[in-house]
């Protein structure tokens, strides 16, 4: 008898380790019981976002990766000291019968988890007797033709100590890191990537199907934090989305947070340059009078372009300008689109912003209706 329960154990174990392999996103609690503390075991540990997504996928080596990635947030300190921290988003699991166990890299011990069930498209798992996971099998089929030159992601801030950073991804491998204001790493920084990591960093967004997804998210909430990512391709924007309270779908928001706190997982270098310029991503674009709307991640996309553009000599039809405003002072820079004069010196950026991307259009009142 002995003999044939431990046969069957196995037998079960087998299939559970064959049927986990693949892409699974969580798609709901249910509930088993009644309990007064419910909603606070679904959030142990405390997370620092407003709003947990999430999602596994398995592989048969004995690794996953977590879909939402491993953050922890300084609990222990004050509220103003707290900063996000980024662990990344690689594990290890192992299945022992109808025992789960994943390994976390921020607590360093294994998350426990009961194997219910695993269906064609269905994973049921048991974490606290009150209530089921359950996840749904994803079989994404991005594009391959999808592909884009730059991603940037920027982070506007919020009532309290979310970050304020804007970082833009290259496909050549170049990144460029502006953290402004509760980040483990304040400053203008540079650093490279392997196209590997960009690849990754692009599949992540494509699961999300961008280009059906709308210009911007929101919610009614007050004092939350707003997210702009920005795809690029041959110089001109195809895409760019707003999301403010972590309104948008699942898939994007899981890609830009770990997208955006990857600066901590990479050597940076101080960015160097011999342009007597701030560095600030609010500044405003004008025709006239008139105010050109540009989304925060767009702004750090025109400024890497100024700061890394070649110094030329010739006169430019000042048509546009950019006011910034600085801590001291205020200035501005004059340009045409794609020749950028401050001071006595003018920046070629290589093309014309403003032209390549229609901007002149965000003038009307109609074009901020999405």
């Amino acid at each position: 008898m002995i003999i044939i329960l431990v046969s069957c154990k196995s037998e079960k174990q087998k299939q559970f380790e064959k049927d986990i392999i693949g892409e699974w996103s969580f798609a709901k609690y249910v509930e088993l019981e009644k309990q007064e503390n419910y909603n606070q075991i679904l959030e142990e540990p405390p997370s620092p976002f407003f709003r947990n997504v999430g999602g596994f996928v398995f592989k048969e080596n004995g690794t996953l990766m977590d879909e939402t990635g491993f953050f922890d947030f300084d609990e222990g300190k004050s509220r103003e000291e707290r900063r996000i921290l980024y662990k990344g988003d690689s594990t290890n699991y192992k299945i022992n019968d109808d025992s789960l166990k994943i390994f976390n890299p921020i607590e360093k011990s294994w998350n426990k988890y009961k194997i219910i069930s695993v269906t064609n498209d269905t994973l049921t798992l048991q974490k606290n007797q009150g209530y089921y996971l359950k996840y749904y099998k994803q079989t994404y089929k991005p594009k391959p033709n999808e592909t884009f030159d730059k991603i940037i992601i920027s982070s506007s801030g919020c009532y309290g100590t979310c970050a304020i950073l804007s970082v833009e991804f290259n496909k050549n491998g170049k990144v460029f890191y502006l953290g402004e204001k509760y980040n483990t790493v304040n400053g203008f920084y540079t650093s490279n990537i392997s196209n590997f990591e960009y690849e990754k960093i692009e599949n992540s967004f494509k699961k999300a199907n961008i280009m059906k997804l709308k210009n911007s998210y929101s919610d009614s909430v007050s004092d939350s934090n707003t997210i702009t990512v920005t795809f690029v391709k041959d110089n001109k924007i195809v895409k760019t989305i707003s999301d403010y309270a972590s309104q948008a779908p699942p898939e994007l928001i899981m890609a830009y947070r770990k997208a955006m706190f990857k600066y901590q997982l990479i050597k940076l270098s101080k960015f160097e340059t011999n342009k007597n310029l701030v560095n600030p991503t609010f500044f405003n674009l004008y025709i006239g009078e008139k105010l050109i709307f540009l989304e925060q991640s767009e702004r750090f996309l025109l400024l890497n372009g100024i700061l890394n553009g070649e110094k030329v000599h010739i006169n430019i039809n000042e048509k546009y300008r950019l006011k910034f405003s600085d801590v001291d002072k205020d200035f501005t820079i004059k340009t045409d689109g794609r020749f950028y004069k401050y001071q006595n010196q003018v920046y070629d950026i290589g093309y014309n912003f403003i032209e390549i991307n229609n901007l002149e259009k965000r003038t009307s009142p109609s074009w901020f209706v999405d």
